[in-house]
């Protein structure tokens, strides 16, 4: 007798919309299922008289040796990629560069031009507008500058002052 489980067709219908879903609903894992699914379609056309017990049992190794391929692929391609520039990461591109104090800075606070915006910057009180920085650091989307003497030296970072501080 044939049931929902020992049809292929069903298996296959099951895979082909979690596929689908993972189009809708970007999770990653329903690709991975549906692939379990199809596996399993395959192996009731390969092996049709197993008692349904069986198909179970497949598709629950199917399932965890597909999803477990996934989550290889995906930190393969991690582990590839950390040698590339980091995508969308705006604030790391922008370290070591020099920028203008757009306002003097007070209580190591201060905000620095980068292109048509400024952004916080911690620093000494001692940099005053229009002076040039470099930003040597991020905290979040603050920079950590420190000045930049006019022989083109830098100077080592000064320490931040005590407020400064106790508010991270």
């Amino acid at each position: 007798m044939e049931t929902a489980l020992t049809n292929p067709w069903y298996w296959v219908i099951a895979g082909v919309i979690l596929i689908g879903l993972e189009i809708v609903v970007p999770g990653v894992f329903l690709l991975w299922i549906g692939l379990g699914a199809l596996l399993s379609a395959l192996l009731i056309v390969l092996f049709p008289d197993l008692p349904s017990g069986w198909y179970f049992l497949f598709f629950a190794v199917a399932l965890l040796s597909s999803g477990s391929l996934g989550f290889w692929i995906q930190r393969r391609g991690k582990q590839k990629a950390a040698g590339l520039p980091v995508l969308n990461q705006e604030m790391d591109g922008m370290l070591h560069k020099e920028y203008i104090a757009a306002v003097d800075f007070s209580v190591g606070r201060g905000r620095i031009r980068v292109g048509d915006t400024t952004y916080t910057a911690l620093g000494p009180d001692s940099i005053k507008a229009g002076d040039v920085v470099l930003a040597y650091e991020h905290q979040g989307i603050q920079f950590k500058v420190r000045p930049v003497t006019p022989t083109g030296q830098d100077e080592d970072p000064p320490p931040l002052p005590p407020e400064v501080l106790e508010k991270d």
